[in-house]
C-alpha cells in the first residue's frame, strides 16, 4: 500500500522521449499502434480484437485488464475495446487520455509495478447524472407483468407483447444511428418510462429484421450520481418489490462471482439486473445494466404472404415424417412462415422441399412451418451430423447463401441420417449439393 502511495503521489518519471507522440507517417508504418486523431483513440492491430476506433467523448469507464497475461486498456464506450499496452506510441496516448479526461497518469506505472496480471485495475468512469427514479410504494401501479407505461400527457401504456412495427411506430420512440455496418439499429424512447416501481430516462431496444412478433429485448443503462451510493442493491430491491412479479416468479438467481447480477423469472418474462462492471472495479459501478427479456414464443403470429398463393410448383419432393423444420431462428428471420393450407395439401403434411418458378424461391415445409429462400441467394445445400452431449446423433439439411457466411439449418432430425434423402433430393431438386461439411472448409 505504500509503495502504491508513493507511485500515485510522484511526478511523472518518465523519460521525454518516451512521451513524445509518434508521427502519423511513423504510425502508418508501424503494425501494432495506438494513436489520438480528431478527438478519437484509435488502435490498429494485426489481431482485430485489438483495434479500437472510439470517440473520446464517448468514453465511460477506462480500466487495465489482462487477458492470457497480455496487459490491456479496457475501454467502455459505445463499444468495448482492449487496447495492448505494448501498442507502439501507447505511453503518449496514455497521457493525452490522463490529461483529457483528468486521472492520474502514474496509474500506467502502478499498474505495471504493483498490480501487473493479477487483477483489474480501475482507472477512470464518468460521472453521469441519475438517470432513474423509484416510485414510493403510494404511487406504484403494480402492473410490470402486463407491460410498462410511457411519462406522456396521457401515460400511454404498452404491453410487452406489442409487436416491433407497432412500437417502431411510435412517436416517442427515436431510431438511432449506427456507427458502423456491424451494429445493431438502435430504437430508443424520447421520454422515460415506468416499469414497475422504477421510472426509466433510458429505455431502448434493438431491431429485428421480423417486425410481427412482440419486441424480444428492452434493456436500460441505469446510473446513479451518488458515488456511495451504488445502484445495483437498491434497483435489485425495489423491482422484487413489484407484489405482482414476487407471486409470479418461478426462478430468482443471484451471482456474486464477477459481476453482480439476479435474475428473476417468470412464465413469461426475465428480469435482469447486473453491474456493468467487475466487482473489483466497484469505482465504476455506478452504474447498472437491466435487461427485460419476453420469453413468449409467437409462431401464430407468423402469417405468410398473400403472393405465396400463386407459386408455380417446378420441382419438389417429399421426406420423411421424422423430419422437422428447424426453428431455433424463427424469431430473427422474417422468411419463416405458417405452411399455406395448399402446400399441406400437396405433401400431404410430410417434409417438403420445392422450386417456385413464379416466384424464383425456394421452400422448405413440415407439417406446420415453412422457410423460403430466393433462389439467386441459394449457393448450395449439404448435410451435417452433429453428436450431441447425450450420445443423439442431430442430423441437419443446410443451404449456404450469398448472403452470409455460415450455413442456414432448413430441417433437422434426431431420428434419421439425412443422407438417406441426399440421392433423392439431388435428383428432385436441382441445387448444387455437397456431400460433406469438409467440402465447404477446404474448398
Amino acid at each position: 500500500m505504500i509503495k502504491y502511495l508513493k507511485l500515485f503521489l510522484q511526478g511523472n518519471t518518465k523519460r521525454p522521449e518516451d512521451t513524445k507522440p509518434l508521427d502519423i507517417l511513423t504510425i502508418q508504418n508501424t503494425e501494432n499502434a495506438v494513436f489520438i486523431l480528431d478527438n478519437h483513440i484509435i488502435s490498429k492491430n494485426k489481431i482485430s480484437y485489438y483495434n479500437c476506433n472510439q470517440n473520446i467523448d464517448d468514453i465511460q469507464v477506462l480500466y487495465f485488464t489482462c487477458i492470457n497475461n497480455k496487459p490491456l486498456l479496457f475501454i467502455a464506450g459505445k463499444h468495448n475495446s482492449h487496447i495492448p499496452t505494448s501498442s507502439a506510441n501507447f505511453l503518449p496516448t496514455f497521457l493525452y487520455l490522463a490529461n483529457t479526461l483528468r486521472f492520474n497518469s502514474n496509474l500506467l506505472t502502478i499498474f505495471e509495478e504493483t498490480f501487473g496480471c493479477e487483477r483489474n485495475m480501475f482507472i477512470w468512469a464518468r460521472k453521469n447524472p441519475s438517470n432513474f427514479v423509484l416510485l414510493e410504494s403510494t404511487e406504484l401501479t403494480d402492473d410490470i407483468l402486463l407491460g410498462y407505461e410511457i411519462q406522456n400527457d396521457t401515460k400511454t401504456f404498452i404491453s410487452w407483447e406489442a409487436s416491433y412495427e407497432d412500437i417502431i411506430s411510435l412517436k416517442e420512440v427515436v431510431k438511432g444511428i449506427p456507427d458502423n455496418n456491424d451494429d445493431l439499429i438502435k430504437y430508443s424512447f424520447n421520454v422515460p418510462v415506468r416499469v414497475g416501481n422504477i421510472i426509466l430516462d433510458d429505455f431502448a431496444f434493438y431491431d429485428c429484421d421480423r417486425k410481427n412478433i412482440p419486441v424480444a429485448n428492452y434493456f436500460s443503462y441505469c446510473e446513479c450520481d451518488k458515488v456511495i451510493n451504488k445502484p445495483y442493491s437498491f434497483l435489485k430491491n425495489a423491482l422484487l418489490g413489484n407484489n405482482s412479479l414476487k407471486n409470479a416468479l418461478i426462478d430468482t438467481e443471484e451471482d456474486k462471482s464477477i459481476i453482480y447480477s439476479t435474475k428473476a423469472k417468470t412464465k413469461d418474462l426475465e428480469f435482469y439486473f447486473s453491474n456493468a462492471y467487475p466487482t473489483d472495479l466497484d469505482a465504476a459501478n455506478n452504474r447498472v445494466f437491466f435487461l427485460i427479456t419476453n420469453l413468449k414464443e409467437y409462431l401464430s403470429a407468423i402469417i405468410y404472404p398473400e403472393y405465396i398463393i400463386k407459386l408455380s410448383i417446378a420441382h419438389c419432393t417429399t421426406l420423411s415424417s421424422e423430419v422437422y423444420l428447424d426453428m431455433v431462428c424463427y424469431k430473427e428471420t422474417p422468411h419463416i412462415y405458417r405452411i399455406p393450407t395448399f402446400i399441406q395439401e400437396i405433401s400431404q403434411n410430410r417434409p417438403f422441399i420445392w422450386i417456385d418458378d413464379s416466384n424464383q424461391e425456394l421452400g422448405f415445409a413440415d407439417h406446420q412451418y415453412t422457410h423460403i429462400l430466393l433462389l439467386e441467394d441459394v449457393d448450395y445445400m449439404c448435410i451435417l451430423n452433429t453428436t450431441l452431449d447425450n450420445g443423439v446423433v442431430e442430423s441437419k439439411l443446410c443451404v449456404k447463401t450469398r448472403l452470409f457466411d455460415f450455413l442456414i439449418p432448413m430441417f433437422t432430425s434426431n431420428a434419421i441420417d439425412l443422407h438417406i434423402f441426399e440421392e433423392q433430393i439431388r435428383k428432385d431438386i436441382p441445387i448444387p449439393f455437397k456431400t460433406s461439411f469438409d467440402d465447404y472448409l477446404y474448398k
